[in-house]
């Protein structure tokens, strides 16, 4: 019997997944959670062969949760969903060696597959993914564009960001703007997020 913890935040996607793997002789959801917050002794307590993560989940960090169960449980395999083919996540999850990458679209047969494929030690990506990880779309950001954007990610202001490039604040929130237009992003959080998850900061 393969043993699965769900770190899923969506209600709705948690529900269902536990209630549809069990329907499978070999599976059976052992433990849920609704956040990525994964403290090492929880890890550890868990009798799960394979985690399934969430990695969209916005409560906590899913990259910390990866390294928890990575450092933790190292005997367990960890499947990881996404709606995002290109993320900072992503990558960091196939840097610490993930057992398998689903997009949330995937059919239920294809998470079943690919638990019983990493609870067998083996590895899977999904096509579209791996192909859009090594084709991901250009970085539309000059590299001023690029400057002004990570400074605000820092939390810095327009006045701290135009003091720091030597620019005026009209000529940073011009660049915000541009930015934003460019990302087709609604706000400045916004723009960090998607240029974050492209890997472009």
């Amino acid at each position: 019997m393969i043993r699965i913890m769900l770190i899923v935040d969506i209600c709705l996607l948690r529900t269902a997944l536990a209630k549809a793997l069990p329907r499978e002789d070999d599976l059976t959801v052992v433990a849920e959670k609704t956040s990525a917050d994964l403290s090492p002794e929880l890890a550890r307590r868990v009798d799960a062969d394979v985690f399934v993560v969430d990695l969209d989940t916005p409560k906590g960090s899913v990259v910390d949760a990866i390294d928890t169960v990575a450092g933790e449980r190292p005997d367990c395999g960890v499947v990881v969903l996404t709606n995002v083919a290109v993320s900072a996540a992503l990558r960091h999850a196939l840097g610490r060696g993930v057992g398998a990458c689903l997009r949330k679209n995937c059919h239920i047969e294809e998470l079943e597959d690919a638990v019983r494929r990493v609870a067998a030690g083996e590895r899977f990506i999904e096509p579209a993914i791996a192909v859009s990880m090594v084709n991901g779309p250009p970085n539309p950001l000059t590299p001023r564009e690029g400057d002004v954007l990570r400074l605000a990610a820092a939390g810095m202001s327009v006045r701290e960001i135009s003091a720091v490039l030597f620019l005026t604040p009209g000529t940073v929130r011009t660049y915000l703007s541009t930015i934003m237009h460019k990302l087709d992003a609604h706000s400045r959080l916004d723009a960090i997020r998607i240029a974050t998850e492209a890997n472009w900061l």
